[in-house]
Parts: structure tokens; sequence; C-alpha cells
């Protein structure tokens, strides 16, 4: 019996954002609560994507963009600024040290140390993306290539800033796991990968995360100060996204 062709994705389901979300809604440790439409994660908008709306129905293109990937991952032009987006880009791998950056080329960096030095490296990248997130127009939108490694530590960071709970932080870092499908579909499209792989390969291992989380547990704001973030800017931030009811 001759072997079933691999499945191609659909190329109208690859056209919208797959990891996608906002992280409004979630508790923070004092009673507070992060408001909606200010901080949005994602995966790295097309220049077709047909995502007209944001999570929730709100309003499309996000203010801000925020977009982590390397130079040589880029497309010849971001599509959102042509909508109204205020780009940035802070490219955190080509931050990493010509070593660092050496042994992750030769698959000799596992996720979980490759997010412990994107901390260590904060002077490069979190002050500007503080500076978007707590005075940039919003909402702000954060992605890289698939929305979960790079974008799972900024994320990660600036939640536990504006004081939520670790447990609830972990969470969002693995909820991409339940967009592994439609992701690999959406990479596959894009010739990232081929269309046959596992999605469990697209996933996350919210064990990589500890050790950041580790890391903050005691005081959240520590690698941004470290970095040159001011305290009036994180308080601007997490005013900004929490609701204290």
């Amino acid at each position: 019996m001759p072997a079933s062709p691999p499945t191609v994705p659909s190329t109208d389901v690859a056209r919208h954002l797959a990891n996608l979300r906002d992280v409004g809604g979630m508790p923070t440790v004092d009673g507070g609560r992060t408001r909606p439409g200010v901080l949005w994660r994602a995966d790295a908008p097309l220049a077709d994507d047909a995502t007209d709306a944001g999570p929730g129905g709100l309003g499309w293109p996000p203010g801000s963009v925020v977009d982590l990937r390397n130079p040589g991952e880029l497309p010849a032009e971001h599509p959102l600024p042509a909508l109204g987006s205020e780009l940035t880009h802070l490219p955190l791998i080509a931050a990493l040290s010509p070593a660092e950056q050496a042994r992750g080329r030769a698959g000799e960096l596992d996720a979980g140390e490759l997010y412990l030095l994107l901390v260590r490296i904060g002077e490069a990248w979190l002050p500007q993306l503080v500076g978007v997130a707590a005075y940039g127009p919003g909402p702000m939108l954060v992605h890289c290539a698939a929305g979960k490694d790079r974008t799972g530590v900024a994320v990660a960071l600036l939640l536990r800033a504006a004081g939520v709970p670790r447990d609830v932080v972990a969470a969002d870092f693995a909820a991409t796991n339940e967009h592994r499908v439609a992701l690999r579909d959406r990479l596959a499209v894009q010739g990232a990968i081929e269309p046959t792989v596992e999605p469990d390969r697209v996933g996350v291992t919210p064990a990589h995360l500890e050790p950041v989380l580790d890391l903050v547990d005691d005081d959240p704001r520590a690698p941004f100060r470290e970095a040159g973030v001011p305290d009036d800017d994180l308080d601007a931030w997490r005013a900004r996204l929490v609701d204290a009811g």
C-alpha cells in the first residue's frame, strides 16, 4: 500500500497569527488584575496575513510592535508599520557574544541556558522594551518568529515585574503548546520547517523557563535595575498594565 502523502497545511489558516494572545485578566500578588488591550504576544506577522482583529476582537493593528528577531530573520519590510504601528527592533540573539551565538548554531545551547543568557544581557534590550511598554502607543505586541522562546522570556519578565505571580506567568508561557498545530502549519507555509514536522517540535518545555523564574523570585525587578531601567519606568509600566481595583 503506498504511503500517504504528507499533510499540506491550510494556507488560509496559516494566514492568521497562530500564537496571538492577550495577557489581560491575570491576577497580581496584591489583588490587582492585568488589563486587556495592553500587552499582546504572538508569532511574527506576515505581509499577506488575514489577521484583522486583535485578541478578543479588539482593534488591529497594535499601537506598538517590538520585534525580537535577528536581522537575518527579517523580511524586507515589517508589515505592521504600514498599518499604523510604531516598530522597535530588539535583536536578542544578535546581542549575545559571538561565542554564544556559535554555540547556538552548533546546537550546543539548550533553551533553558539561552533564556538565562537573554536575561543576563538585559542592558541590550530591557530598557528599550520597558520604554515602549510604559510609554509607547498601545496595545504593544511583542513577537519573535514563533512567539514562544524570546517572546516567552520577554513577556515573563514584564509580567513578573508588574506583580503577576510565578505560577500564572508559567501557565502563560506553557499556553503556546495549545497552539502547536497552527504554529507548525504557519511555519511550514513560510518554509521555515517541513510540513511533516510533529507539532510537539514547535512547542515549549515549561521546565526551561524555571531558571528564569527562580532568578526573579526574590525581586522581580532586579534584572531590570541591573540593566539600567529606572524604577519610575517600571512603576509606569505596572500602572499601565494593572488595574488595582
